[in-house]
């Protein structure tokens, strides 16, 4: 089924009212203090002067934010749906991108990236500032409604965004990519269908527990009857390897790095079995992997491209379903961070493999993993319910003129007392992580995309896999 057809099918899962209106697995909060300083405190670098606030502009951009650049998957979804009749509203294609006329503001916290290791750090009063940081910068903008593209940010802020918006009075909406993830996952069962649902999402997000609360939420509000088992793999390093972060991947490296931070054979958490070597089969060419010792007494293994994080972290999952007593066959896998569908395919492939792979005769995962998983990437159900929500408000544009939109990405501000960089565009790890909330400081300065922050690897990643958002971006300087 394509991604048309099962939209369409939908309706019954959505219904006409998007926000506010599903199961939740985030509670109330207080204010933290970023959002006291924006609401009231005049003198606060951090202040939003919501007061000047345009209302009910149609005309206004729409506003996107995730940790890095990841987030313009769920963008790319957006500017190509194609699910309604853009003059009657009619659940019907017609041939026209829904969003047509639209403009969009993007903004990618790339110095403050990865989001999904805050938690791990103990930093998590950190992540909640940065996000409200982000959405500082968007209202900025004007924005009429904005999308929490990244899957951490969604699990661990937005309630404090909500909290933030609906205090402000500006009638600014937000909306996160796991309750539309969700709800796209749960599409894919019978309501007395048995099954198992994979999560891979950051360190951060599974830590959460954001999807699995919300699967069972949703599942329960909806009548599902079905036993639901649910494998949370916290993919630690596919995103950063992804943004090629040198922590995680480095092009020129030849021989094992001591800063290297993915998984490992000798990782506490994430160690890389040297007995499923075969079953990983990890991609070697161009040092994709990097090894030292004999093959058969490896004494260092490091990941060193994307698509290996992709197959170790799958593998990850499916020997946590190995190691079930009786679980139900995988039937859905929830990519949880926008990173992950740009190494859709390799994680496709990788199931096949896993089905057909035979030792001795047998076929240990065959029965583990259903003959069609359906690979669910949220950001095709948070583009439905962004029209859904902006139609219900009457803030569509419908109009027929070229979208403009701008693109802006974070850089360390050198300026700071005592900062500490690895690079002249990223902070050190033991920086980054090491900063605490409720100072004036900024960290980061906001700058459009450009052939200095943007790396060519990355502008080609991003002319093969969201060629309509690469379209809107292409001409940078």
């Amino acid at each position: 089924m394509n991604h048309r057809t099962l939209l369409l099918a939908l309706l019954p899962l959505f219904g006409s009212g998007c926000v506010g209106n599903s199961p939740t697995a985030f509670a109330q909060t207080q204010p933290i203090p970023i959002i006291t300083a924006a609401l009231y405190d005049s003198t606060s670098l951090f202040f939003g002067d919501f007061g000047n606030y345009p209302k009910c502009n149609a005309a206004a951009p729409i506003g996107i934010f995730d940790s890095g650049t990841g987030g313009l998957t769920v963008m790319e979804a957006i500017v190509t749906l194609d699910l309604f009749n853009n003059v009657s509203g009619e659940e019907v294609p017609d041939g026209i991108c829904d969003f047509a006329g639209e403009s969009f503001i993007y903004l990618a916290d790339q110095a403050n990236m990865p989001y999904g290791n805050y938690s791990s750090e103990n930093k998590t009063d950190f992540l909640r500032e940065l996000v409200i940081k982000d959405i500082l910068f968007l209202t900025g903008q004007k924005v009429k409604s904005i999308v929490i593209a990244c899957n951490t940010a969604t699990a661990t802020g937005l309630n404090d965004v909500q909290l933030l918006l609906e205090k402000s009075k500006t009638g600014v909406t937000a909306l996160g990519v796991i309750n539309a993830g969700v709800k796209g996952a749960l599409a894919q069962l019978s309501k007395d269908e048995s099954a198992t649902i994979g999560v891979m999402a950051t360190v951060g997000t599974i830590k959460t527990e954001g999807y699995e609360k919300t699967i069972r939420a949703m599942a329960k509000e909806l009548g599902y009857t079905g036993m639901l088992h649910i494998v949370n793999q916290p993919a630690m390093g596919f995103a950063e390897a992804v943004d090629e972060e040198p922590d995680f991947v480095d092009r020129t490296a030849t021989r094992p790095r001591p800063h290297y931070r993915g998984p490992s054979l000798t990782h506490p958490d994430h160690p890389i079995d040297p007995k499923l070597l075969d079953i990983y089969h990890f991609d070697f060419s161009h040092n994709g992997i990097i090894t030292e010792g004999p093959d058969d007494h490896l004494t260092q293994l490091q990941l060193n491209a994307a698509q290996n994080y992709a197959r170790y972290h799958l593998l990850s999952l499916v020997e946590q379903l190995r190691n079930t007593p009786n679980p139900p066959p995988l039937k859905v896998l929830i990519m949880g961070c926008t990173h992950y569908p740009y190494h859709k395919e390799t994680l496709h492939a990788m199931l096949q493999e896993l089905r057909n792979y035979c030792l001795d005769g047998t076929y240990p995962y065959k029965n583990l993993i259903s003959e069609e998983v359906s690979l669910v990437d949220p950001a095709i159900y948070t583009a439905r319910e962004l029209y859904l929500l902006l139609r219900e408000q009457n803030l569509l544009t419908h109009s027929s003129l070229s979208i403009h939109s701008d693109f802006y990405i974070t850089i360390p501000n050198k300026e700071i007392e005592g900062v500490e960089l690895e690079t002249p565009d990223r902070f050190t790890y033991a920086y980054k992580y090491g900063r605490t909330p409720g100072t004036s400081l900024e960290y980061v300065l906001t700058v459009p995309f450009s052939s200095s922050n943007i790396d060519k690897e990355t502008m080609n990643r991003f002319c093969t896999s969201i060629p309509a958002t690469f379209s809107l971006i292409s001409n940078m300087e």
